[in-house]
């Protein structure tokens, strides 16, 4: 009976609730998790050691929600040698930073590190490095022969002698540079490595024989160019190590000494409206020095969707899995491998070999034991495995390679969707290699130095990998692929927009058929500056549908190393002019593909920031030729008919509308996406000329006085009094026919608002203000509105209230970022 009674009293006790949120701002003391509050904007403040331990503290006491108030946190020392936040074995939690700026101390270190993580969302937030892991200077002089150039340090950069000693903890640094000139890579110089020590003001190339850094390359660099002179090395900004259904959201990431956001051996990895971008506002002319957004050890799920990366200094988008190990001997069912990287392959894995000179796969088997024990190996890189394998491999040889035949562990079921990619300094825009059942569709891939979708299988050089199969690549504009900058490879990894391909150990492509069915359907390849679509060593495959505008643009133009087996460097380029090819290929279609002229192509991008994703209900510009031969604006409501042009958009689930249209001229017409065209790659067509628009429920982007997007706000100000009276400020004069320049803005006096109203379109459609910031002078300003213009359609516009802690600024730039998109940076002036 005692022990009925208590459990009757037990079941009626009232339960004590448990909470839900830790605000590391505020509840840090109170719960005797740290002596101090995370508090922001304080800079001598260490954030790191405030982190760790309320994440340890919520996943213990299995709270499911972690805050920040918004601000700016400083993180300045570190965990470990080459990571600042570790986070291990964390668990169902997310970690909001409520639109928060992370600044990390050292360069070419992880900003945050989750080991073993699962269940953690980390989001709202923006991350960037105090001491950058490049720095630009300006070119005062060349010496091609010599290989040599001097240059001039810029303000507010680190000079190239402050790269001398290594940064990163396993002394993998690599200096790579890159020559710009007016924001844009040249195409005659490609990626050039730099000799250290660096003395004076001279640097030297170190990799002399490279083609693309011969003296008549090196000749066409001028004085006044930008040498942007990065640290490739450590581990990515964030870094998601082991674990499952781990998600990065509404993060931009502006720097890092590696990759951007990286999971390895992850499943279920999710990047939602993650930016990886140059900080906007600054003079920095690229953002990561690698890849933006990567998964290695695929397993599977990933989804990568929404995102936008522009300016890294390698692939944007990419989705690889690589060799788990190399064999070493083989007698019978017994095979000595050495381990790659520190992959785990227990008894039970189902295990592929491959030829690393024909790229085939020998055979599959399964393992069945292992010397040592599996829970006795250390799972690190060139670990020697013994495996007894429940059948023998015809043909199994050392140096063959091992791959997990399982598609679950090789990506099966990734979806890489509506993502932005653009201007690509060293980088393809999307790689795949040694996945299963990968969908690509709807994005939007312009301006890389090499090809834009690229399915690539490889033989040695630590970049091994098996070949691909069931990739859907479907939906896609890739634009201007292989002509933003200088290729700086050899012709077998650079030779299509859209391009598959199995090469061997030295580099070649093999003659047997490895990848298998890989479709590529309904895309739209245009400026291409080699072939537009590339099948190669596939077996079963289709080529159907796609609209090619313009191919074979600049077949001779950067053609290097064509490997001694294969073709001549002449027969490349005569590959390189044609639209479409399959060669090593069997069992392919193709059908219904159109190779149309440039004349008919119409590029589309925002109005205000001539950005490619448009919001629906946003002013867009349709860029062209030949659309009518006089200029008609039209006064609202606008027509649908203007000047005899119609516009109508046809979007990704196949619904047409027709577009109100705003101003007609011969090479532009301004158009109003329609209201409820779904997200995804849509065909704008205009007469007998066509072409894609990214669309999305926001797109923002700022007018500016120039019209371009840049320069001096399209704003207006009003001086808000604290007795109530309002005062109109000019937020820029014009005189003449010289362009208008910002014009003083005065915070009046102590309890004086200056509130400013910025315009500009895609905004509209935005979640709330609370999922939007703007910083001025890198201040925040506090939002009042984010939504339509009420007078004109397609217009918006937003006000902020001016910091007063700018006065006497200057000018200063405006970044406006909502819902996970950044806009346009204008500029305004605090007197």
């Amino acid at each position: 009976m005692l022990v009925r009674s208590l459990r009757i009293a037990l079941l009626a006790a009232p339960l004590l609730a448990q909470a839900q949120t830790l605000n590391m701002s505020r509840d840090l003391v109170a719960n005797g998790i740290a002596s101090s509050n995370l508090i922001p904007d304080t800079p001598a403040l260490d954030a790191r050691p405030l982190v760790e331990a309320a994440v340890t503290y919520a996943v213990q006491k299995h709270i499911p929600l972690v805050t920040a108030d918004a601000g700016e946190y400083y993180f300045l020392t570190l965990r470990n040698s080459s990571t600042h936040v570790l986070l291990t074995s964390a668990t169902n939690v997310t970690i909001d930073w409520q639109n928060s700026d992370l600044l990390f101390h050292a360069s070419n270190a992880s900003g945050v590190q989750c080991s073993n993580c699962s269940g953690v969302v980390m989001q709202n937030f923006t991350v960037d490095y105090q001491q950058l892991p490049f720095t630009q200077v300006t070119v005062t002089s060349v010496n091609p022969s010599a290989q040599t150039f001097d240059f001039a340090p810029i303000p507010g950069f680190q000079t190239p002698s402050d790269f001398n000693a290594n940064r990163a903890a396993d002394g993998s640094d690599a200096i790579w540079m890159f020559i710009f000139r007016n924001g844009v890579p040249i195409r005659e110089a490609g990626r050039l490595g730099a000799k250290r020590p660096v003395t004076g003001n001279t640097i030297a190339i170190s990799d002399v024989n490279d083609p693309w850094a011969r003296a008549a390359q090196l000749a066409n660099i001028q004085p006044g160019d930008i040498v942007v002179f990065t640290d490739r090395s450590g581990p990515p900004a964030l870094n998601f190590v082991n674990g499952q259904d781990n998600t990065v959201r509404n993060a931009s990431i502006y720097s890092s000494g590696q990759i951007g956001l990286y999971f390895g051996r992850t499943n279920g990895a999710t990047a939602d409206h993650v930016q990886v971008i140059p900080k906007p506002g600054t003079a920095r002319l690229i953002s990561t020095n690698a890849d933006g957004i990567h998964t290695s050890f695929a397993l599977g799920p990933n989804v990568f969707t929404n995102n936008i990366v522009r300016r890294t200094c390698d692939d944007a988008l990419a989705i690889s899995a690589p060799w788990t190990a190399t064999v070493n001997s083989v007698n019978a069912t017994t095979v000595a491998v050495a381990r790659s990287f520190a992959a785990p392959f227990p008894p039970g894995a189902s295990v592929s070999f491959i030829n690393p000179d024909t790229d085939a796969v020998a055979g599959t088997a399964t393992i069945v034991s292992e010397t040592p024990a599996f829970d006795q190996q250390k799972l690190t890189d060139g670990e020697s495995v013994t495996l007894t394998l429940d059948r023998a491999v015809s043909g199994l040889a050392a140096n063959f390679g091992m791959t997990d035949a399982d598609a679950a562990k090789l990506g099966s079921g990734s979806v890489i969707a509506n993502n932005t990619v653009q201007d690509g300094v060293f980088a393809r825009g999307i790689w795949l290699a040694g996945v299963q059942g990968v969908s690509v569709h709807d994005n939007y891939v312009q301006r890389t130095s090499s090809n834009g979708i690229f399915i690539q299988q490889l033989s040695g050089n630590n970049t091994d990998a098996g070949p691909s199969s069931a990739i859907d690549i479907r939906n896609n504009l890739v634009d201007s692929a292989l002509s933003y900058a200088n290729v700086s490879h050899g012709v077998t990894f650079a030779a299509a927009s859209i391009y598959a391909v199995s090469q061997n150990s030295a580099n070649a492509e093999v003659t047997s058929s490895p990848h298998h069915n890989i479709t590529v359907t309904d895309n739209r390849i245009t400026n291409s500056a080699r072939s537009a679509i590339r099948l190669e060593n596939l077996n079963t495959g289709a080529i159907s549908g796609n609209t090619i505008q313009g191919f074979g643009l600049a077949p001779n133009v950067n053609v290097f190393t064509a490997p001694a087996c294969c073709e001549t460097l002449a027969q490349y380029q005569t590959d390189f002019a044609q639209a479409v090819l399959t060669p090593s290929s069997v069992a392919i279609s193709t059908s219904g593909n159109s190779t149309g002229d440039t004349h008919t192509l119409v590029v589309n991008a925002s109005t205000a920031s001539g950005y490619p994703r448009l919001g629906t209900g946003s002013f867009a510009a349709a860029y062209g030729a030949g659309f009518a031969t006089t200029t008609v604006i039209a006064t609202p409501p606008f027509p649908q008919t203007l000047n005899g042009v119609t516009v109508t958009v046809r979007d990704s689930a196949g619904t047409s509308r027709a577009a109100a249209i705003q101003a007609v001229t011969p090479g532009q017409v301004n158009y109003l996406v329609p209201d409820g065209t779904a997200a995804g790659i849509a065909t704008v067509t205009i007469g007998s000329s066509s072409g894609s628009a990214q669309i999305d429920a926001v797109g923002p982007g700022l007018y500016s006085e120039s019209g371009d997007g840049t320069g001096v706000a399209a704003a207006t100000a009003a001086l808000y009094g604290a007795d109530g009276s309002v005062a109109a400020q000019a937020v820029f004069r014009c005189t003449g026919g010289s362009a208008c320049v910002t014009a003083p803005l005065d915070l009046g006096k102590a309890g004086d608002q200056l509130v400013v109203t910025l315009y500009g379109t895609g905004i509209r459609n935005n979640t709330g203000i609370e999922n939007a910031t703007a910083l001025v002078g890198g201040s925040r300003a506090k939002l009042l509105y984010a939504g339509a213009q009420p007078q004109y359609p397609g217009l918006d516009q937003v006000n902020i209230v001016i910091p007063r802690s700018l006065a006497g600024a200057g000018e200063v730039p405006v970044v406006l970022t909502i819902d996970g998109q950044t806009a346009n940076a204008v500029t305004i002036n605090i007197k």
